[in-house]
């Protein structure tokens, strides 16, 4: 006796509407780029955090050589090299994102040669706007001290500029394997199809198109030229063979149990068999439906039992 637990699962296969096109409650957003706090926000967050560190903490090792070749750990003699360090690394932590963003470009166009070429513009930028800004800062905080600031753009400039773009490629580097590790770290998501919609059918008839959900559907029967399909509350006469419906349907579950008739396995509650060998299936709705001997071991593989 089926009692209608060993239901056999539907397959996510749809037909298209009738007009190609899903009605806009059917679209689904698009999931992880919302929150800058989490997602893609907190992993940039995160590796401009640590680069960060690694700037302030250069500066500070600059600064502790400086005290050790001055020999000497007095604010007189600190006082210069701590100034330049703040500077230089304010001005560098303000365009880490000039930086990271071409980098990001490596994982975001499909062209690699644009995105190395649209990093080394960026170091370039990078090295001019930190000489320029560094330098701009450094004579406003040393006049605020009382004291001046000398920098000789004609023998400094290239030096500072062959600095800053050596900086700029370690930058680059680090963000490149802060990424790589993160995306490594982090699980697979399996997104669901941004078109994804409950199953559903179409049944058409010329002009007449009818959208039905498969679990409705109770029996479709062959009637000459056409099919019924019987709802639980509705019947529906289509043109059509059995034998295509039967292969449209059979991803839903539906399993021809008769010459002439098809059943949702899904709403059959039970299997009741006959001395002659045919079986009658009951459905979640009442109704009795013959079916022929012919069928029994399809019902039965669906059933999954050999009786």
């Amino acid at each position: 006796m089926f009692d209608g637990r060993n239901r056999p699962s539907t397959t996510a296969s749809v037909d298209p509407a009738w007009d190609g096109r899903a009605p806009s409650r059917d679209q689904q957003g698009i999931a992880g780029t919302s929150g800058r706090l989490r997602g893609v926000g907190g992993r940039w967050l995160a590796a401009y955090g640590w680069v960060a560190l690694l700037v302030v903490a250069a500066g500070c090792v600059n600064v502790l050589s400086a005290a050790q070749h001055a020999g000497s750990a007095s604010w007189a003699e600190l006082q210069g090299p701590v100034l330049d360090e703040i500077t230089s690394a304010l001005v560098i932590i303000c365009l880490l994102p000039l930086i990271k963003r071409s980098v990001d470009r490596l994982s975001t166009t499909g062209d690699r040669r644009i995105a190395l070429i649209v990093i080394a513009l960026s170091m370039i930028v990078y090295a001019l706007l930190h000489i320029t800004f560094m330098v701009a800062l450094r004579h406003l905080v040393y006049g605020m001290i009382g004291s001046t600031h000398d920098f000789h753009w004609r023998d400094e400039f290239v030096t500072e500029f062959r600095k800053d773009l050596v900086s700029a490629f370690m930058i680059a580097l680090v963000f490149w394997l802060i990424d790589r590790k993160t995306a490594a770290a982090e699980p697979a998501v399996t997104q669901a199809p941004s078109d994804a919609r409950p199953p559903e059918i179409w049944l058409r008839d010329g002009a007449r198109s009818i959208r039905v959900d498969p679990v409705q559907i109770v029996s479709v029967t062959s009637a000459g030229n056409y099919v019924e399909f019987a709802l639980a509350d509705a019947r529906h006469l289509i043109r059509g063979t059995l034998a295509g419906e039967e292969s449209r349907l059979k991803p839903f579950g539906f399993v021809r149990i008769h010459r002439t008739r098809l059943v949702n396995m899904m709403r059959v509650v039970a299997i009741e068999s006959r001395s002659n060998g045919d079986f009658v299936a009951k459905m979640d709705t009442g109704e009795m439906i013959a079916g022929s001997r012919r069928y029994r071991d399809a019902v039965a593989a669906i059933k999954g039992t050999g009786n």
